[in-house]
């Protein structure tokens, strides 16, 4: 990764001057070593998460942090790509050798987001626990791609709210019925903030919404970190045009990320189609990924003749391809409604190369200082994003404004240097919290529950309802017997009660065998007429829940 000259009033970048870059490269040269004297009293860290070349935000988001802690504590990294990309002097390990290295007396840092790329890294939590830097409030669509089975799925949307999670889950489970509601009732975190020893959320908004569903146990174990804003390698919008052949005299709108519906794409691209045909001259350029299956860009941007002939969508672009075309651009929209609290890289880069950004006024987004950003409500959206744009565009001191109160804002409180120290003091903070608390690995590893077994009596003479209460504490492997007196009463139940068994059961259980079975008459139970055996329904399966 490349590293940022310092540049501006007070900085020499030149051999003429007050300090000469062989100074200044020499002085922080010392002062990484002074520094890495500090970081070998530390216990090293263990870090799991993905790392470039992945196409993940959160993986650039790791190395960049790791680059700034190695300077306050050894760092090492488990990847599921032992060729990734670490900074200098951090070792890439892989993660299914985790086992070898890592003890309870570990600190280990987890960074997980809502994609593929951190299926290993919730594992890796389940084996090993640790502290979580948590980047999505809601985290569904990871369970789904890393769930085997439906139903531990299901078993978290119940933790989550009895009621609706059974219901839900009945109809994904039964009916193939998956709706954008789920997205929004079932953020599946529960399961990490019970594992985890601590968490870092990036807004006191994401804080505020764990306790809220979670109650104050879980938010003690968070902390409020803010993202970075890295210090990037071009600025200069002279030199980034350059770089990228684009007009010097061209205004431009920038977006950039992967294209998704929460973005709102179709706030923006009404509002620059009505900019178009007010006669404002303006350049669109979406740096990022189109993803189709959530939001068809191109499909939409068709529909709109003036802004498609001025339009770019470039596809995926490398970290300093990103930090070029944000360097190059008048202004930064950044859009997000609804939000689940989630924190923008790409913003906090923008923040750093001083430019004018716009966002909407929600959830983390509300929390950015108003004179760094202009805020725009998330009521009557298209209206208003056309009066913030057309001024902007029109008044370059405004925009420069705004771009120096957003420079000074990454330079202070989003600092590297202050978020890499936050982080380590939290990681020491909770680490020796739970070695004092005695905490040992063995107790994450207890051994399996042995099967269940549970019988009732008399089942005809009850509800499938009554049947659930009953049932309803049974976790793991089990067995239910349900006592008829006789065969032809199991049948008659079956038809007037159809679908019984799932009635029984919450859609977080699997049904593995059904079977019958026969016992003899005996004290205290009941006996079929005539004198005969009782008859049984085995029911053997598995009821899912959080480890």
């Amino acid at each position: 990764m490349p590293r940022a000259m310092i540049s501006g009033p007070g900085h020499a970048t030149g051999s003429t001057g007050s300090l000469s870059v062989s100074a200044l490269i020499s002085a922080e040269a010392a002062m990484r070593e002074k520094m890495t004297a500090k970081a070998a009293a530390k216990l090293d860290l263990h870090n799991f998460t993905p790392l470039p070349p992945a196409r993940n935000g959160i993986a650039d988001y790791a190395y960049k942090l790791m680059d700034e802690l190695r300077a306050l504590r050894r760092c090492v990294v488990y990847c599921d790509d032992v060729l990734a990309s670490a900074p200098q002097g951090v070792d890439v390990r892989d993660e299914a050798q985790a086992f070898r290295y890592v003890g309870p007396h570990t600190p280990i840092l987890h960074q997980i987001g809502n994609n593929g790329g951190h299926i290993f890294v919730l594992e890796a939590l389940r084996r090993h626990g640790g502290i979580v830097s948590l980047h999505d409030l809601s985290l569904l669509y990871l369970y789904e791609l890393s769930s085997p089975r439906l139903e531990p799925i299901l078993a978290g949307m119940q933790q989550q709210d009895p009621a609706l999670g059974a219901l839900y889950g009945r109809q994904w489970k039964e009916n193939r019925l998956k709706t954008a509601a789920n997205y929004v009732l079932f953020d599946m975190v529960g399961e990490i903030l019970s594992l985890a020893d601590g968490v870092i959320v990036h807004s006191r908004y994401a804080m505020n919404k764990l306790r809220a569903g979670y109650g104050p146990a879980a938010a003690a174990k968070c902390t409020v970190i803010p993202h970075f804003a890295p210090v990037l390698a071009i600025t200069s919008a002279e030199e980034a045009r350059q770089r990228l052949s684009l007009p010097p005299d061209e205004r431009i709108v920038l977006t950039s990320g992967f294209a998704t519906r929460s973005k709102r794409f179709d706030w923006l691209l009404e509002a620059l189609e009505t900019l178009l045909q007010d006669g404002v001259a303006l350049r669109w350029i979406h740096a990022g990924e189109e993803r189709p299956d959530e939001y068809p860009l191109r499909e939409e941007l068709a529909k709109h003749p003036r802004l498609r002939d001025v339009a770019t969508i470039t596809g995926y672009v490398s970290e300093a391809e990103l930090d070029a075309y944000i360097a190059a651009a008048d202004l930064v929209v950044n859009l997000r409604f609804p939000s689940v609290g989630e924190s923008s890289g790409t913003l906090a880069r923008a923040f750093s190369a001083g430019r004018c950004c716009i966002v909407n006024d929600t959830a983390a987004y509300a929390e950015i200082p108003r004179e760094a950003v202009v805020h725009i409500p998330i009521f009557d959206t298209v209206p208003a994003l056309v009066r913030a744009m057309e001024a902007l565009l029109h008044d370059g001191e405004l925009r420069t404004l705004f771009g120096d109160r957003a420079r000074h804002y990454a330079g202070s409180t989003l600092a590297m240097r202050h978020i890499a120290k936050s982080y380590s003091d939290f990681i020491d903070a909770t680490h020796a919290r739970t070695q004092a608390a005695g905490r040992q690995a063995a107790e994450r590893h207890a051994s399996p529950p042995a099967p269940v077994r549970v019988e009732i009596d008399g089942a005809d003479a009850l509800e499938p309802a009554d049947l659930r209460r009953r049932l309803s504490g049974i976790e793991g492997p089990f067995e239910a017997l349900f006592w008829f007196d006789s065969a032809d009463d199991i049948a008659r139940y079956s038809l007037d009660k159809p679908g019984f068994l799932q009635g029984a059961f919450g859609p977080h259980v699997t049904i593995d065998t059904v079977r019958f079975r026969s016992r003899p008459a005996a004290r205290g139970r009941r006996v079929a007429p005539g004198g005969g055996s009782a008859v049984g329904l085995s029911v053997l399966g598995r009821a899912y829940g959080w480890q």
